[in-house]
């Protein structure tokens, strides 16, 4: 059946993760940073900046990254890497603001991602593998001499976003101090393959090809992104920011994320004027004010 073939091809791609470069540096961008390299919970090591803040602060916001992005973003104005709309996400902006404004900033590549090393045979997961990287990189903030006392805070992004909320669920303790939170576009995997399906008008005979045929490459099921019954135990503040028209998913995923959770301190803005999900990614690097006020309230 064409629905199986399609999708056999789909399945087989789309938790691989394609490494890409990283292309900038702070540097560049007039901050001094530190390369530093942590444990994930099961000892994966990972990659990433310390970004000090622009004067002496006690704050620092670990930021981590989509999938198939990185720490820097994602080179999508150059080839191979065009097919998510030809432009560049470029996450250096977005620290440049939060450094001036008074922040530190760990920004770490998840497994199998950016400098981070292998895992997994390079699939990813946020239930099984990528929320231990979440957790290491808040063991690595608490560890160190010249942060363990900083009030932290998160931005965590779409996979980054995910394996978060099931770090929450996991370990809960482990976010009991987090000041506050922003999740750009986390997304549930039905919401995803249903798109996906309707987008090539396969409609639920492309999903249950895909399960099939994820099941038997990689042994996950669809259900193992399932980020609206994880945000049910985020008691933080957290902001919620999506791309309303995006069209590898539906509005109305991200509306049920953020209805789950019971935190008392939350709001959900979304990013109009635009199909391309990654559009979500460098939204707040293009206008970073938002995420600045967000983190300033706590």
């Amino acid at each position: 059946m064409i629905s199986e073939f399609l999708m056999g091809k789909v399945a087989k791609v789309i938790a691989q993760v394609p490494r890409t470069p990283i292309l900038r540096r702070p540097d560049e961008y007039g901050m001094e940073y530190e390369d530093v390299s942590f444990p994930a919970e099961d000892g994966v090591n990972l990659e990433g900046w310390f970004i000090p803040a622009k004067v002496e602060s006690n704050k620092v916001v670990i930021c981590n990254h989509f999938s198939s992005g990185n720490r820097y973003g994602y080179a999508g104005h150059i080839k191979p890497w065009k097919n998510a709309g030809g432009f560049e996400v470029n996450f250096l902006p977005k620290y440049k603001a939060l450094h001036e404004a008074g922040y530190n900033i760990l920004a770490y590549d998840l497994r199998n991602h950016g400098f981070s090393a292998p895992s997994q045979n390079g699939g990813y997961n946020p239930k099984f593998f990528e929320y231990k990287d979440v957790l290491g990189s808040l063991e690595f903030i608490k560890g160190r001499a010249t942060t363990k006392s900083m009030d932290v805070y998160l931005h965590s992004m779409c996979l980054g976003a995910n394996a978060t909320l099931v770090a929450m669920n996991k370990k809960p303790e482990a976010f009991k101090d987090i000041k506050a939170m922003m999740l750009v576009q986390p997304i549930s995997g039905e919401a995803l393959i249903r798109r996906l399906s309707k987008n090539m008008w396969l409609g639920e005979k492309g999903y249950r090809a895909f399960e099939q045929k994820y099941r038997e490459i990689w042994g996950y099921q669809i259900e193992d992104s399932s980020p609206i019954i994880d945000a049910a135990v985020v008691q933080i503040p957290t902001l919620v920011t999506q791309v309303k028209d995006d069209s590898f998913t539906f509005s109305d995923d991200v509306q049920q994320i953020f209805n789950a959770i019971p935190a008392e301190q939350k709001k959900l803005y979304w990013i109009e004027g635009t199909k391309q999900r990654f559009r979500g990614y460098t939204y707040h690097a293009e206008n970073p004010k938002q995420m600045v006020d967000w983190y300033g309230q706590f």
